[in-house]
């Protein structure tokens, strides 16, 4: 019997979340991507990370990165939420491969615990390449892409 009620509770699970696939025609930054998917543009926050903002050191390898692999390529993407500003927050994957958990791996972004709990393999990731100082991690003193918006909202 909680077999049965644990794979109905599987199954429920999963239909909370939106799989949505589409062609990466932008690539905004290191963690925001445009794909079109039929005749829609669908604008997508990558699930669980935080890239350097563009102006901040290290934004724009960040986003080269993530270029580098999947613009102009088809991806999935499974959806787990809309943020406030209409973007869909997904997962992001491109033959398989999880781009969300590569681009922390690589020290191409922060892992954005406050809004991926659960995601194990993303925090072992985000310490792993701390520890290996790879990617933004190699600067002495990285700043965390949150902080640096509050600082230069500020400043506007």
């Amino acid at each position: 019997m909680r077999k049965i009620l644990f794979l109905i509770y599987i199954f429920i699970l999963s239909l909370t979340s939106m799989a949505i696939s589409g062609q990466v025609i932008d690539v905004a930054d290191g963690d925001t991507l445009v794909i079109r998917s039929g005749s829609k543009k669908i604008r997508v926050r990558m699930y669980g990370i935080d890239a350097p903002e563009l102006k901040q050191r290290y934004g724009e390898v960040s986003k080269k990165y993530l270029e580098d692999r999947i613009l102009h390529k088809k991806v999935d993407i499974k959806v787990m939420d809309e943020d406030k500003y209409g973007r869909k927050v997904g997962k992001v994957f491109y033959k398989s491969k999880d781009m969300n958990l590569e681009m922390i791996a690589t020290g191409n972004a922060w892992f954005y615990e406050y809004h991926a709990k659960r995601e194990k393999s993303y925090r072992k990731a985000f310490k792993k390449a701390q520890e290996e100082r790879l990617g933004l991690w190699r600067d002495k003193n990285p700043e965390n892409p949150r902080e640096y918006r509050m600082k230069h909202r500020r400043e506007d």
